[in-house]
């Protein structure tokens, strides 16, 4: 603990002094350009008094000259005037705009190496996707797998994404790189690391459980959830919660939707942001209580689906949501009026009402009557 303390101090005391280089480097740029700017038109001013230039070619001249590109179509002839050429342009001038693209050149230079390793604040991306911590187990795969599905989902696909980790201190691997995603090197319980990932105006924000197995990931999830809730912003927040008691804590800090940690499936989070509320659905269907798709062996063929599937909710039988045909491939969701015909049932039921064998058979049995009587 007290090691992981030492390393947050250390990062944090890095980031602010890097931060300062940035900013004092913004101010020598401006202060330089200034000076360029003033030393250019002072020239021209001279240039238009003592050789009688207009304003336009006397510009023209002292930026030619300050830049060293020299075209000879227009310079000095007298004295005065050469000699202000060789005070102003050569002895001042030139060694202001060299040391100003000196540093301008170590600006971009710093602003990329900031980008690269988590340090920069993204302050013009707004409506954007912002995933906080990362799974300690295998994180790049991981978030390889969750971006790459907001990519292909089209309600994601061109919202910038942003991730916020201690991790990936060297910068993110090219495969994220490649999906237009950028990082946040830091803690996200710290207000500066939320700052510069601009989490105020982000539309989605997912937090992820560090570790899937310890109840100590959510007393950090349940800090960030308060830092965020602090910071009222009005994006749809999916937390992962270890242990189930703490749902209830993590919706009252502001979660729009609430989902254990399923590392095989980041798909899940995704579904979550798209539509709140159908993540219990899906995560129902893996444990054993709650909601269950089971599958019932039995012959049938009917005219349409519809009549199937109607008449096991009206018995209260369940939901039928897919067919197995005769070579085993499954229909999820069928087409309603078009005929089905297989050797199994897929019903989405509850545990405490699963119908019995009988109860299917016969049910497919009816409806296979009517369409015979029907025909």
């Amino acid at each position: 603990m007290l090691k992981q303390l030492r390393k947050l101090l250390r990062n944090k005391r890095r980031q602010m002094y890097s931060r300062g280089l940035m900013i004092e480097s913004k101010h020598r740029i401006r202060r330089l350009f200034i000076f360029v700017m003033a030393i250019v038109m002072i020239h021209a001013i001279a240039m238009m008094i003592f050789e009688g230039f207009s304003f336009g070619d006397a510009l023209w001249l002292s930026l030619t000259t300050i830049n060293t590109t020299g075209y000879g179509d227009l310079s000095s002839t007298t004295l005065i005037g050469r000699t202000s050429t060789v005070i102003l342009m050569y002895g001042l001038g030139i060694t202001l705009m060299a040391q100003l693209a000196t540093e301008y050149v170590e600006f971009r230079f710093e602003k990329k190496e900031r980008k690269i390793k988590g340090l920069w604040s993204w302050q013009k991306m707004t409506e954007h996707i912002v995933i906080i911590n990362t799974p300690n187990s295998h994180p790049r795969l991981y978030l390889e797998r969750l971006c790459r599905q907001l990519r292909q989902t089209p309600k994601f696909s061109d919202l910038p994404i942003c991730i916020i980790s201690d991790k990936f201190e060297n910068g993110l691997p090219l495969s994220l790189l490649d999906l237009n995603v950028v990082h946040v090197h830091g803690d996200a319980r710290e207000d500066l690391v939320l700052e510069r990932a601009n989490i105020q105006t982000a539309c989605y924000v997912a937090v992820i459980s560090p570790d899937s197995g310890d109840i100590a990931s959510d007393s950090m999830t349940l800090d960030i959830l308060f830092h965020l809730h602090q910071k009222k912003i009005s994006a749809t927040i999916i937390a992962e919660v270890v242990k189930d008691e703490n749902r209830k804590r993590f919706q009252h800090l502001g979660a729009t939707a609430v989902i254990r940690p399923i590392r095989a499936y980041p798909e899940l989070i995704v579904r979550a942001m798209e539509a709140p509320g159908t993540e219990r659905f899906m995560e129902n269907l893996f444990g054993h209580a709650g909601d269950s798709a089971l599958r019932f062996d039995f012959i049938f063929d009917v005219e349409k689906w519809s009549d199937l599937a109607c008449e096991f909710i009206k018995q209260g039988l369940g939901t039928p949501v897919g067919y197995v045909h005769e070579d085993g491939n499954v229909s999820t969701n069928p087409a309603p009026l078009r005929p089905a015909s297989g050797v199994a049932i897929i019903i989405l039921v509850h545990q405490d009402h699963i119908p019995t064998q009988e109860a299917i058979e016969r049910i497919i049995i009816t409806v296979q009557k009517e369409k015979k009587i029907n025909g």
